[in-house]
């Protein structure tokens, strides 16, 4: 039988890919697209068809249950409710996906009793807000506070998850849950005046981080762990960045502080678990990698750097090339690592009919 992942990711795929010509179109290049939805909505497309699709099914796969794939297809579906005009089912949808993810990072957490999946339930309870606040707001300067947390606490869960077996003492902990409170607190009264102490608390996460994580480590070894060492420190470098351009002002350094977070740390973070996720997804026995893929990084990183000198010294050409490169190369990878996986698959039914 079929995984049900291959049912679900259609969705996430769709959602990215109008995500990323949404977000083309609100640069200025002038793509045509069915609908102007994803241009207006361009940033759920991405946090919630895509993403939550992706990080929901990271979860519910590991219970073996198939009534639970309902929650990251509850995400993927939503995108299609905004396409036909019904925003409302689109954040019911969202809402309700959220809260049963929640409710699945509850019960891992109470049934292995990890720090990781703590973290992660957390996240969870962060995605739940920021859908639940754009459905009240329909702002999202209003929801990403919450979405930020949710990819942070999110992600945190996770490298502590693959790295739990790695010694941490008690202060190196202890260090980590303070930059959180920090952070979760500033997070809140961020329209109060509250954004110094974001910044801080981001470089502070970011710095714990690059000296607890494998990330270093990795980059010392060669091939898909050299990648993923890579992948990861420039994603820690990018939150430093996050941080620094919270202290500067200006409305299209906005776009430069949302984009240095949701491309070059989160995106950052998919490149480098990729190759690990999606073959395990697909109860695949093979990790996939190619030197091509230092290409895709390369891109994607120099891209964003060249979208956030387009905002900070208001160059728009420069700014729109940055962003339709940013695009280009992350679907460009994720085409790649599906090549990959497909040139494997066959090869291994071709190797199993010649040994008959």
């Amino acid at each position: 039988m079929k995984s049900p992942f291959l049912y679900i990711i259609p969705f996430a795929l769709i959602s990215l890919i109008l995500g990323v010509m949404g977000g083309w179109i609100r640069l200025g290049w002038g793509f045509t697209i069915p609908s102007p939805v994803p241009v207006s909505q361009h940033g759920v497309f991405m946090v919630g068809g895509f993403l939550g699709t992706l990080v929901s099914l990271e979860r519910v796969v590991t219970l073996y249950k198939k009534v639970l794939f309902l929650i990251p297809l509850s995400f993927g579906i939503s995108v299609l409710f905004f396409l036909l005009g019904f925003p409302k089912i689109s954040n019911i949808l969202l809402m309700s996906g959220s809260l049963a993810y929640l409710g699945v990072c509850i019960y891992i957490f109470k049934k292995y009793k990890n720090e990781g999946d703590l973290l992660l339930s957390f996240g969870a309870i962060f995605q739940l807000v920021g859908h639940y606040t754009l459905f009240q707001t329909q702002s999202y300067p209003m929801t990403f506070a919450a979405w930020m947390l949710f990819f942070l606490f999110t992600i945190i869960g996770e490298r502590l998850e693959l790295t739990r077996f790695l010694p941490k003492k008690k202060f190196q902990k202890t260090e980590l849950y303070f930059w959180l409170l920090i952070l979760t607190l500033a997070a809140a009264f961020y329209h109060n005046g509250s954004s110094g102490i974001l910044n801080i608390s981001m470089i502070g996460l970011a710095q714990w981080l690059i000296r607890n994580d494998i990330s270093l480590i990795n980059l010392k070894k060669k091939g898909s762990y050299k990648f993923l060492g890579i992948s990861l420190f420039s994603a820690f470098i990018w939150l430093i960045i996050t941080g620094l351009l919270g202290f500067l002002k200006g409305f299209l350094l906005y776009d430069a502080l949302l984009h240095a977070f949701f491309i070059g740390f989160v995106l950052n973070m998919i490149l480098a678990h990729a190759p690990i996720i999606f073959p395990a997804l697909l109860k695949i026995n093979h990790k996939p990698f190619h030197p091509v893929f230092y290409l895709w990084l390369t891109a994607l990183n120099l891209s964003l750097f060249m979208r956030i000198l387009g905002d900070i010294f208001i160059i728009n050409s420069l700014k729109m090339t940055g962003g339709l490169l940013n695009g280009l190369s992350f679907l460009g990878y994720l085409l790649t690592v599906g090549i990959l996986i497909i040139k494997h698959q066959i090869y291994e039914k071709n190797y199993k009919i010649r040994s008959i």
